[in-house]
């Protein structure tokens, strides 16, 4: 199964593309993009992004940039609805119902163990083989 980034693959409601100001920043489709505290922008999603960064404003690209528009259309994440994700190691089932941060803007870190600190995503099952490193999951609403 070929996809890059993040892929809405089922449930929830239907998106519609909303327009959001970027930087000039180049953008592939399935980039996750979060709120900048600071610059008025949506950003690439980092390492330390919170669930909170996502809320009213931060989601998906779908349809890239080119590093000289300052817009950019998303689809807002859609908690009840199911994504494909690509994975910083292989894949395992063990890791079922675990929290993970980012690595990057497209990739989930899924190392084994909860993260507590900065959970994003959720696994609920794995995708093609272990060394494809994709798995299917949601996105996690804020913890409080």
């Amino acid at each position: 199964m070929a996809f890059t980034g993040f892929q809405k693959v089922g449930g929830g409601k239907a998106g519609d593309a909303k327009k959001r100001v970027i930087g000039a920043v180049a953008y592939a489709v399935g980039d996750l993009l979060m709120r900048s505290t600071t610059a008025g922008t949506l950003i690439a999603a980092t390492s330390s992004a919170t669930p909170n960064l996502f809320a009213n404003g931060g989601g998906l690209v779908v349809k890239a940039t080119d590093g000289v528009v300052t817009e950019v259309e998303i689809d807002e994440i859609d908690y009840d609805a199911e994504y494909f994700a690509q994975t910083t190691n292989n894949s395992n089932v063990a890791h079922n119902y675990m929290l993970m941060a980012l690595t990057d803007s497209n990739t989930v870190n899924n190392t084994g163990t909860d993260d507590v600190t900065n959970p994003v995503f959720m696994q609920t099952g794995v995708v093609g083989a272990a060394a494809d490193k994709k798995i299917i999951g949601q996105f996690v609403r804020q913890i409080s």
